[in-house]
C-alpha cells in the first residue's frame, strides 16, 4: 500500500493536532499544589470526597453512620470556612474527616509543608508520659514524667489528639505518640496561637515539679527509632521483608530464608512489611504449618477455606475483582466445600446484601503431612504489616513453632481503591471489601494480636526469648508465654 503527498500531509496534520490537543489538556488542568482553596474549590473537593466514600468505601456501607458523620462535619466546614481555607488546615480538616470511617486501609497523601513537632521524644510509662532525649534519656533525671505543656495537662492534650485518629485505633501507642509530637497542629485544633517555643512542665509522678522552655523543631514527620536488641543480644540479627511483590521475583532472598530457617531459630521483621504476592506465605506454611491430622480421611474432612469476601459494588470494578487477590467464586468450589460454608454464607448475605457483591472464598495452598525438624519462627508485627502480610500474621498465630512479637495489626486485608481530589490534589485510598473468617466472622479492621506484647522502641531480649521458646512447656501454651516474657524480662 502506497501513499500520496495528500495522504502524508492529512497523517501529519492529524499527529499535529493530536499534539496541540494534549498540550492544551496540560494547560487547562492545573496540577500544581495550592497553598488555599476558594469556598467553591473546597465545597468541590469535599463533594467529591462524598461521592468517592458513597460509591467505593467498604466500610461507609458497613455502618452508614459513619458516612453521616463525615456530612455532618462538613456542613461544619463550610460554615467555618465562608471564603477560603489555607491548604495546610484543609489537610488536617480531611485527616479528622476520614478518621470517621476507621478503614484500616485508609491512606492519605501526607503534607509537605513542615510542622512544628515537639523537640522530645514521648514515652508511655504506666499512667505516666516520659519525656526523653535524642538518646532515650530523661530531659531531667530528676523529673522525668510530663504533666503539662504550654500549661495545659498532657490528658487534654491526648484527648485532643484523638481527634485525627480512628476510633478502633486511638489505643495505640504509636499513633498516640504520632500525634501528641504534632504540637502546631493541636494548638490550631485547641485554638491556641502557635509559637516558636513551648513551656514543659515535669514532675517525679510524686509532688516535686519543674518547668523547662523548650524551642519547637520543624519535621515532616516524626521520626522513631527502631526496636533494639539488648547488649547481649547483638548476635540476634533479624532478617527485614518490607515489600512482599519484590520477594516474590527475588530467589536470593528466598534462598537466604529457606537457609535461615534451618537454623533451631528464626526472627523474622514483617512490622513495615506490604504487598499482595503469597509468596512468603506459601514458604511459612511449607516450613511452619501445622502437619495435617493423620486421621483425615478425605481432602474435604478439613475446611480449605479460610476465609471469606465481598466487594462494595461499583460501576468501575468487574466480578472478576477479587480474583489477582487469590479469591474466587463460591461456585468455583468443589461441592463438599460449598456445603460445609453454606450456613456461613447464608449469615454473611443476610447482614450485608444491599450494596456487596456476591461471596468469594480463598483456599490455601495443601498443608504438609509432617515436618522433620522443629525449627521455631518469631516474626515481629505492628500496624504496618498490611495486605499479605496481615494474612501471615493471622494464620501463623495458630501455628505451635511460631511465636508473633511486637504490637497489633490493623486489620489491613482489604482492596483499596485510590482517587485524587480535583483542587487539592490530595491522594486518598479506601478499602472497598471485607473479609470474614471461615466462621462467619468480621475480620477486617480487627487486626491479630501478638503472643508478646512488645511496643517500639524497647529492647527486645532475644536470649530470654529464645530460652522461653525452648522450654517445652510454655511453648505448648502461647497463653502464658507473653507474662512469662514480661516477668523474667523484670527479674
Amino acid at each position: 500500500m502506497t501513499f500520496g503527498f495528500k495522504d502524508i500531509v492529512n497523517i501529519f496534520g492529524i499527529c499535529l493536532l493530536l499534539c496541540i490537543l494534549q498540550l492544551s489538556r496540560f494547560m487547562l488542568v492545573d496540577n500544581t499544589l495550592k497553598t488555599s482553596l476558594s469556598y467553591n474549590q473546597m465545597q468541590q473537593d469535599l463533594n467529591s470526597l462524598v461521592n468517592e466514600i458513597e460509591q467505593h468505601s467498604a466500610f461507609s456501607s458497613l455502618d452508614p453512620a459513619r458516612l453521616q458523620k463525615i456530612k455532618q462535619k462538613i456542613d461544619y466546614l463550610c460554615y467555618r470556612y465562608p471564603v477560603q481555607i489555607d491548604a495546610n488546615q484543609f489537610h488536617t480538616e480531611m485527616v479528622k474527616l476520614l478518621a470517621q470511617l476507621d478503614d484500616p486501609g485508609l491512606y492519605l497523601s501526607p503534607d509537605i509543608t513542615p510542622t512544628g513537632q515537639l523537640p522530645f521524644t514521648l514515652r508511655p510509662m504506666g499512667d505516666f508520659w516520659l519525656a526523653l532525649d535524642t538518646f532515650d534519656n530523661p530531659l531531667a533525671l530528676e523529673h522525668p514524667f510530663v504533666t503539662h505543656i504550654d500549661g495545659i495537662p498532657i490528658s487534654r492534650w491526648l484527648s485532643t489528639a484523638k481527634h485525627f485518629m480512628p476510633k478502633s485505633q486511638q489505643g495505640s501507642v504509636r499513633l498516640q505518640r504520632q500525634w501528641l509530637s504534632q504540637i502546631d497542629i493541636l494548638r490550631t485544633e485547641m485554638g491556641i496561637e502557635s509559637a516558636e517555643t513551648l513551656t514543659l512542665s515535669l514532675s517525679n509522678g510524686e509532688d516535686s515539679k519543674s518547668q523547662l522552655e523548650l524551642t519547637i523543631h520543624l519535621k515532616l514527620a516524626p521520626v522513631y527509632q527502631d526496636i533494639s536488641l539488648t547488649s547481649s543480644d547483638k548476635t540476634a540479627v533479624p532478617i527485614k521483608i518490607t515489600d512482599l511483590n519484590n520477594l516474590a521475583t527475588d530467589n536470593l532472598m528466598q534462598s537466604e530464608l529457606k537457609l535461615a530457617f534451618e537454623n533451631p531459630l528464626t526472627l523474622l521483621d514483617l512490622r513495615e512489611a506490604s504487598g499482595v504476592s503469597n509468596t512468603l506465605l506459601n514458604m511459612l506454611i511449607n516450613e511452619f504449618a501445622d502437619p495435617t491430622p493423620l486421621n483425615r480421611v478425605s481432602q474435604n474432612a478439613v475446611n480449605p477455606i479460610f476465609t471469606l469476601a465481598q466487594y462494595r459494588r461499583s460501576i468501575d470494578f468487574k466480578s472478576d475483582y477479587l480474583r489477582p487477590d487469590y479469591f474466587r467464586p463460591l461456585d468455583e468450589l468443589t461441592f463438599f466445600e460449598q456445603i460445609q460454608i453454606s450456613e456461613v454464607k447464608k449469615e454473611i448475605e443476610r447482614q450485608h446484601t444491599d450494596h456487596f457483591s456476591q461471596l468469594y472464598g480463598r483456599k490455601n495452598q495443601a498443608l504438609p503431612s509432617k515436618h522433620s525438624r522443629s525449627n521455631q519462627l518469631v516474626l515481629l508485627i505492628g500496624p504496618q504489616c498490611r495486605q499479605e502480610c496481615e494474612w501471615v500474621a493471622y494464620l501463623a498465630r495458630n501455628w505451635s513453632r511460631v511465636t508473633l512479637v511486637g504490637e497489633k495489626t490493623l486489620g489491613d486485608i482489604g482492596k483499596h481503591y485510590r482517587f485524587r481530589l480535583p483542587n487539592s490534589k490530595l491522594s486518598i485510598e479506601l478499602t472497598t471489601s471485607l473479609n470474614y473468617s471461615n466462621q462467619g466472622k468480621l475480620i477486617s479492621g480487627v487486626g491479630t494480636q501478638p503472643d508478646i506484647q512488645h511496643t517500639e522502641n524497647e529492647p527486645l531480649h532475644w536470649q530470654t526469648l529464645n530460652t522461653l521458646l525452648n522450654e517445652q512447656a510454655i511453648n505448648q501454651n502461647k497463653g502464658k508465654l507473653s507474662q512469662s516474657y514480661v516477668t523474667a524480662t523484670k527479674n
